[in-house]
């Protein structure tokens, strides 16, 4: 499957895949209002066939100089998320 290794200032934080169906995702964002605020990273997805949310880290508050690095790859397993979860259970 092709997944996203990631990497915080060069330590690994997951491995994250979904297989062959579905959406994979890695955010790194800024919420900012009237220069209050800060930088944010989010990783995780959807698996289509089952309609469920995944991720693989809670909101995870970052600084200015961190290193974020997203490697894409190809490997048989990837890392199991901490989180699962659907938007409507009964579906």
């Amino acid at each position: 499957m092709r997944a996203f290794e990631i990497s915080l200032n060069g330590e690994k934080l997951c491995l994250a895949g979904i297989g062959d169906d579905g959406v994979l995702t890695t955010i790194v964002h800024l919420a900012s209002r009237h220069s209050e605020g800060g930088f944010f990273l989010e990783v995780g997805g959807l698996i289509s066939r089952t309609k469920e949310h995944v991720n693989w880290t809670n909101l995870r508050a970052l600084n200015v100089g961190d290193n974020v690095q997203v490697k894409i790859i190809e490997t048989d397993a990837a890392d199991k998320p901490i989180d699962k979860y659907r938007l409507d259970p009964t579906s």
